[in-house]
């Protein structure tokens, strides 16, 4: 098959998740065209580009604009006059929400099945505005229209887009897939590192600190964690439009001395010197972070987002709560934890068992299968 992906949040598990998947693409003897944005492009993804464009992939860069607005003609046919220069393409597959809506309207009339994955879908916003829901929804419906088959990436993700009016026979769910990550470093070297005495008890916060990973939640709830168990520690692994905020917050909180905020940096590396990692987000599609953590045998607390039951079986491996934003919830579960030592244990113990067979070859491979079915369909 001849591929072309288009990707406009190049960056975190979007990236992760599109390096992945070309990778997966290229070694089954596919040919790869990536589109993307340089504008939201991290360092997973330029690392992952520069060692792709190596093999052969080539990588097209087409600024885009994050806000949907009239500006989005120039890419859309930019990517147009791709297609007809370098097709004809098999499977056009879009990501994330403006990767999505230029990969339908480019993609039209060019003879190619049309994929797209939102990578949480902004509708799973429960803060959304209803005036941008009503406009989200009645333009993700109209998409859809243009759009042979839409992956969910869980089965939350996958019910929502049911919700919207999609229908069923145009949603597969795929799920996210990541390998058990190797303990790179001793828990005593990262805990020396991080200032961390065995006596501490460390939080992990691992994504951007941004609303959508309730980077605002984390602090506050940690604030009562740490009033009642000051050995506590929580470390911040990430950056974002948050920060700042964050950081005043935790001053005003009276916690500020218990923090670390390490910035935007490779966190696999850290994960052994945590105890636990927090995960409030107010939506997710399916968090990669999630998946690291279980797959290096560390609890999760989680709020009940798409993707938290496909991994986490509350109280045996994590714990879920289940109202997004709700602060006395989430930092009772931190307590809990905290205070807990032989229930930490145990759900130490039952993480790994919840990652899915398979990991990144499974999810390869069922997407492929989902091209391979989209060709071939009536």
């Amino acid at each position: 098959m001849n591929i072309l992906c288009i990707v406009e949040s190049a960056a975190t598990g979007v990236a992760r998740n599109v390096l992945d998947l070309v990778d997966g693409a290229i070694a089954a003897g596919h040919r790869v065209s990536v589109i993307y944005s340089p504008k939201r492009e991290d360092g997973i993804f330029r690392a992952g580009r520069e060692r792709l464009a190596a093999a052969g992939v080539e990588f097209t860069p087409i600024p885009m604009r994050r806000a949907p607005g009239p500006w989005d003609l120039a890419p859309v046919l930019a990517v147009r006059r791709i297609i007809a220069a370098k097709g004809p393409f098999d499977v056009i597959h879009g990501h994330s929400s403006k990767g999505g809506m230029i990969a339908r309207l480019a993609g039209i009339g060019s003879g190619a099945q049309i994929v797209y994955t939102p990578h949480a879908i902004s509708t799973l916003d429960p803060d959304l505005p209803l005036p941008k829901r009503i406009v989200y929804h009645a333009g993700e419906w109209v998409l859809s229209c243009l759009t042979d088959i839409l992956i969910a990436v869980s089965t939350g993700e996958g019910a929502h887009l049911e919700s919207l009016g999609i229908p069923r026979r145009k949603i597969c769910v795929v799920l996210n897939g990541a390998e058990p990550p190797p303990r790179t470093r001793a828990r005593e070297a990262v805990r020396a590192e991080l200032g961390l005495s065995e006596n501490h008890v460390a939080i992990g916060f691992v994504g951007r600190l941004s609303r959508h990973k309730a980077i605002d939640v984390m602090v506050a709830a940690f604030a009562r964690t740490w009033a009642k168990y000051p050995d506590t520690r929580l470390i911040v692994i990430g950056d974002g439009e948050w920060r700042d905020q964050a950081k005043r917050q935790a001053v005003d909180l009276g916690c500020d001395g218990a923090v670390s905020w390490l910035g935007a940096r490779e966190s696999l590396s850290y994960y052994a010197g945590f105890d636990l990692l927090a995960l409030p987000s107010r939506y997710e599609g399916f968090s990669y972070t999630m998946l690291e953590a279980a797959g290096i045998g560390l609890p999760v607390v989680a709020t009940e987002v798409s993707g938290t039951r496909d991994l986490i079986d509350d109280r045996k491996n994590g714990i879920i709560v289940p109202r997004v934003g709700d602060i006395d919830a989430f930092a009772a579960a931190l307590i809990e934890i905290v205070e807990n030592k032989a229930l930490r244990d145990s759900l130490a113990n039952n993480a790994i068992s919840r990652i899915r067979g398979g990991g990144v070859a499974r999810m390869v491979a069922q997407t492929l299968a989902v091209y391979a079915g989209a060709r071939t369909k009536d």
